[in-house]
């Protein structure tokens, strides 16, 4: 027995090491493509996780070779795609010819099992909002048909080994799966934390000079709109009504800046989800309809959400118009129920737009970054703000030429109701 558990275990070491390894260099987040060259890398890495596997076998079963060189296929396959597990793959079954053996046939077949089935079910898993259903699922498929091939090659095996190797397997695989999840989330809070510290430089700048800029630029207005309507100058009457909306403008700026960093208590009610979306759709379809863009939603169903009902509106308005102006030669924008839990619902706004990049998707959200030739990079500072003020969440997906997923998630209110910002009953 001891001779089974030994390796095992080191197996499940040299897992978890590479996966923190993994996650060092190159930080896993949700809904982030990898690019093409991090695909490759990421194959290299779980490649090399799985040889130093093989290095530590069960050395007490003839010709065969057992350790948990499959976890790392499984893994890479299921959370980044076919080309890292094909190429993890392709390294591990190089290693198993090397070692050669009679038996060096089926450790093939096991290895190219663990590749298929993973990658039948990637788009599974990849969508599904349990991923601990779908996990269940795929090591209750690959483990029977594992326990078949070798039941019917392998009659030298004990029941011993049967218990040991597949419950190493199995705590291998969901315990890779788990740290990942934990990994992600820890990203995920770290980004955030690195978001607020910019918007608290943000708002000591904007503290600094809003009041210094706004002052004189409100006096500037009200001269040029004086002498525009008594002056007899051609020109200056020609020009002004310009001259005061780019001052209209320049106040709206410092406006959102400030309203993105100023200190503001939200007054969080009870209201009905679906109206909210019925009154953001009706609101934003003739802009819509003007660049040839359709915006439509599915029923949500009756989910009573605790919001501050115009900045919400607000922050909708927002990603809805960003996602029009995505779309060049027209499309759609579809929103749609998520997912929802006992405590918070999340609903996605769709489109079919250009997309984003990797690097494009990490600056979302960032003062003054902007993807518009005319675009000030606020907007989406101040959408994140509203929506952080409700105790909500936002986060992007997109795959670049494909679109764009927005996931948006608030809090329920099922078992309470908020007047004024403060929980009754």
């Amino acid at each position: 027995m001891q001779a089974f558990v030994e390796p095992l275990f080191v197996n499940i070491a040299i897992i978890f090491s590479f996966t923190h390894l993994l996650n060092m260099f190159f930080p896993l987040h949700p809904g982030v493509i990898p690019s093409y060259k991090n695909q490759i890398v990421f194959g290299l890495i779980s490649g090399a996780g799985a040889l130093v596997c093989m290095l530590f076998p069960i050395e007490t079963l003839k010709d065969s070779f057992f350790d948990l060189r499959n976890v790392p296929i499984m893994i890479v396959t299921l959370y980044v795609g076919w080309l890292p597990g094909a190429i993890c793959s392709i390294i591990v079954a190089i290693a198993r010819l090397a070692v050669g053996g009679e038996l060096a046939w089926l450790g093939i077949v096991l290895i190219s099992l663990a590749y298929v089935v993973c990658l039948i079910y990637h788009g599974f898993f990849d969508e599904d909002k349990r991923r601990w259903v779908s996990a269940i699922y795929i090591a209750l498929v690959y483990t029977l048909f594992y326990m078949l091939f070798i039941h019917t090659y392998l009659d030298f095996l004990t029941i011993d080994f049967y218990l040991v190797y597949f419950s190493s397997f199995l705590i291998a695989f969901f315990s890779c799966i788990f740290l990942i999840e934990r990994l992600v989330k820890i990203n995920m809070q770290l980004k955030e934390t690195v978001y607020l510290d910019k918007l608290a430089v943000a708002g000591q700048m904007a503290a600094a000079i809003a009041h210094e800029v706004r002052n004189p630029m409100t006096t500037i207005r009200g001269m040029i709109q004086f002498l525009g309507s008594t002056t007899t100058d051609a020109k200056l009457r020609e020009h002004s009504p310009l001259l005061i909306e780019e001052l209209d403008r320049t106040n709206k700026i410092i406006t959102d800046y400030l309203s993105m960093v100023k200190p503001d208590v939200p007054k969080l009610e009870t209201v009905p989800l679906e109206k909210v979306l019925r009154d953001v759709i009706a609101l934003t379809a003739p802009y819509g309809a003007i660049n040839n863009v359709e915006v439509t939603a599915s029923p949500l169903g009756p989910y009573n959400v605790c919001i501050d009902e115009p900045k919400l509106k607000q922050g909708l308005i927002n990603i809805i118009k960003n996602g029009i102006e995505a779309i060049e030669k027209g499309g759609t924008i579809h929103l749609y129920r998520y997912k929802v839990t006992k405590r918070s619902i999340t609903i996605a706004i769709e489109d079919n737009g250009k997309g984003m990049t990797e690097e494009e998707l990490e600056q979302i959200g960032l003062p003054f970054y902007t993807t518009k030739a005319k675009g000030t990079g606020l907007g989406m500072m101040v959408t994140y703000k509203l929506i952080q003020d409700m105790d909500g969440k936002l986060r992007y997906e997109s795959i670049l030429n494909e679109g764009t997923r927005v996931l948006l998630t608030l809090q329920l209110c099922t078992k309470r109701n908020m007047v004024n910002g403060e929980e009754v009953g």
